[in-house]
């Protein structure tokens, strides 16, 4: 395993230095874990076989076994660092519509697809099995670390870890040239209040996201100290506590499910985000709570996602992606059409007259993850004048739990063979949002 990931490792950096090298890889905001992950495809085993992956005895290498360990170790940190907070009747109102616009088109595009897909594979599609379907939306608005979460719980389909981050991969090329092309209709429309035509100078300083390396002025600390480095280093204080969380994940796993009913599917990752509450409410009762950072906690969160989305393209089985190209395609195009529906036909009623933004960031992270959201955001509002992700801060207190039990009822959903049924409850959910939504904005205005 740790020769693996020091390959990987190797990747990153030759990635990273790759995207600095070539401007357009930057202004495309193509990130260096998907580039680090196509080297590895094309030089590892899915490739020419180069690079000396891991492989287990029957010759198969290791490297689809990783994205399950990472995405585990991802929701471990979610909930750790963030301590109970005084929330105001006015943060209230400005994150209630981000909330309800947020869940509202995720659980559009999972009932959507679920719909549509039901249809495609009863008359189109009928050699596909039910899981296809589920990996669009795993992959589009759930990202890679959705897409090996939901493969983790499928062992009896071999392709499902392929089919789950090419997914992923095809949400990311949708996130970057879909939005900079909508970012440009919305230019040319005059959706946006300011003229984002900016000079060369303006645009060094205010669009970092296009950066591979930070100029100083935008240097900042990853986290703060809260433990004495004579003790302990602080950032070990911090990966200790994730790597138990982890451990005692695996360790509790399966007794947990065999209290279940036997097809009720719970990832190893909501057990993980659920355990992950717990270290942090247990710290704060015994007064240390406060020591441990929720900054620095994301960011071994965010270098999980990073190798995660390495690994996980890396392990895509080629052949598999080709056998399904056809239905790949089909169903990525239906799944771009809802989020790009969903922008210009609801957030113009929900967000009012500048709608254009937070349209624009939800549609980053339902095609990819919240990254190419904030990213699309700051080409629109690069002073940051909207209170988009302050609202969606608060949102996402309670958007992350309400994700993970989705995840949840999907899978049992599956095993159970109601998916119809559900992605109708989750459409008619989400039009109940919108419809809440709308009221909760024009109160707040």
């Amino acid at each position: 395993m740790l020769i693996d990931f020091c390959i990987i490792s190797g990747l990153l950096v030759a990635a990273h230095l790759l995207r600095a090298a070539i401007p357009w890889l930057s202004r495309y905001l193509i990130p260096s874990s998907m580039i680090a992950g196509l080297l590895g495809l094309a030089l590892g085993p899915g490739g020419y076989d180069l690079l000396p992956f891991s492989r287990a005895e029957d010759g198969k290498a290791l490297l689809g076994t990783y994205p399950g360990i990472l995405i585990t170790v991802l929701f471990a940190t979610l909930l750790m660092g963030h301590r109970p907070t005084r929330l105001t009747r006015e943060t209230w109102q400005g994150s209630r519509t981000s909330f309800l616009y947020s869940l509202g088109s995720e659980f559009m595009q999972y009932g959507l697809v679920l719909c549509a897909g039901t249809a495609l594979l009863a008359f189109v599609f009928t050699d596909l099995r039910d899981e296809f379907m589920i990996m669009l939306p795993g992959g589009f608005a759930g990202g890679h670390g959705t897409a090996a979460a939901y493969a983790d719980e499928m062992p009896q389909w071999e392709a499902a870890l392929s089919i789950g981050f090419t997914f992923a991969t095809l949400g990311i090329l949708c996130a970057v040239f879909g939005g900079l092309a909508l970012v440009d209709l919305a230019r040319r429309r005059g959706w946006v209040e300011r003229d984002l035509r900016v000079s060369a100078t303006e645009g060094a300083q205010v669009a970092p996201e296009q950066s591979s390396f930070l100029p100083a002025v935008f240097q900042g600390s990853t986290g703060r100290a809260t433990v004495n480095s004579i003790a302990l280093e602080p950032l070990a204080w911090h990966v200790a506590l994730v790597l138990a969380v982890y451990g005692l994940t695996v360790t509790v796993m399966p007794a947990i499910r065999e209290l279940l009913p036997p097809k009720f599917m719970l990832p190893a990752f909501v057990i993980a985000m659920v355990l992950g509450w717990l270290v942090q409410s247990v710290l704060d009762v015994a007064k240390v709570g406060e020591y441990v950072d929720a900054k620095t906690i994301g960011s071994i969160g965010s270098l999980a996602s990073d190798y995660l989305v390495a690994f996980g393209i890396a392990s895509i089985n080629v052949q598999i992606v080709l056998t399904h190209a056809v239905p790949l395609v089909v169903f990525a195009l239906l799944g771009l059409a809802i989020c790009v529906g969903w922008l210009l036909l609801v957030a113009p009623r929900v967000f009012g007259a500048r709608w254009f933004e937070p349209g624009i960031f939800a549609y980053g992270w339902n095609t990819a993850t919240i990254a190419f959201g904030v990213s699309l955001l700051r080409i629109v509002d690069r002073r940051g004048d909207s209170k988009v992700l302050a609202d969606y801060g608060v949102a996402y207190v309670a958007i992350g739990p309400i994700e993970a039990l989705l995840y949840t009822t999907v899978l049992a959903a599956l095993a159970t063979g109601q998916l119809l049924a559900l992605g109708v409850l989750l459409v008619a959910l989400a039009l109940v949002m919108v419809f809440a939504a709308v009221r909760s904005s024009r109160k707040t205005d």
